[in-house]
C-alpha cells in the first residue's frame, strides 16, 4: 500500500472545503489550500491503497464527481511511496 495524494482544481477556498467533507465521508485524509498566483484552491485528498491503473482512475472520476457540483475538476495525483522520511 502506498499513500497517494489526489488533488482536486475548485475556484473557492468555500468549494475547497465542500469537496474536502464529502471526500473525508469517502475515507480521504484533505487539505484544502490556495493555489500560488491563480486566486484558485485545491483540494487534496489522500487515502492508502495498492494503487492499480483502474483504482486510480476509478478515484479520480469520483472526486471529479464531486468537485464538478463546487465548479471544480479533478487535477492528477502524486505520491512520495514508501520512502523512510529521511
Amino acid at each position: 500500500p502506498m499513500e497517494i495524494d489526489f488533488f482536486v482544481a475548485v475556484p473557492t477556498r468555500a468549494a475547497g472545503e465542500t469537496v474536502a467533507q464529502k471526500a473525508r465521508s469517502l475515507g480521504f485524509a484533505t487539505r484544502v489550500e490556495p493555489k500560488e498566483g491563480t486566486g484558485e484552491w485545491t483540494c487534496t485528498c489522500t487515502k492508502t491503497l495498492i494503487p492499480s491503473y483502474s483504482n486510480v482512475r476509478a478515484i479520480e472520476h469520483e472526486l471529479d464527481g464531486l468537485a464538478r457540483a463546487s465548479g471544480g475538476h479533478a487535477d492528477g495525483f502524486g505520491s512520495f511511496g514508501n520512502a523512510p522520511p529521511s
